[in-house]
């Protein structure tokens, strides 16, 4: 079996920490405000969910349609202001699912992949909702 020394591994971690610190969010899209549903074209990748930044307004149902572009299946979790999950939804690889998330509290409302290690690798996001203008 082979060991590692203790400066292998403080380079492993200095990595790790760097491609966590790169993932950051994305310029904020902000929907428009319809008084229902309201449709917001998401794609997923390795590591990374595209937009990750989205305001919308309270009241509205967002409909997220969800394409995985990644060899590899994903997770669609998210979480209201109070931290209650609202969805989760499996990505299967190369395939496209529509998921509606009522937006009914003002607040930040977190998503991200439940998969190890993917939301740590950046696979995550925020739905920020604002009352109607």
């Amino acid at each position: 079996m082979q060991r590692y020394s203790k400066g292998w591994i403080i380079i492993l971690m200095g990595v790790l920490f760097l491609v966590a610190a790169c993932a950051s969010q994305q310029p904020l899209v902000t929907m428009g405000h319809a008084k229902g549903e309201i449709a917001v074209a998401v794609t997923a990748s390795t590591f990374k969910f595209d937009p990750n930044n989205i305001k919308a307004f309270k009241g509205d149902v967002l409909v997220v349609k969800l394409q995985n572009v990644s060899d590899s299946g994903h997770n669609f979790t998210v979480k209201d202001p109070l931290g209650q999950t609202v969805q989760n939804v499996t990505l299967p690889s190369k395939e496209t699912v529509e998921v509606k998330i009522t937006l009914s509290e003002t607040g930040t409302y977190e998503f991200y992949c439940d998969k190890p290690f993917h939301s740590t690798f950046g696979m995550k996001g925020q739905i920020i909702v604002v009352q109607e203008p």
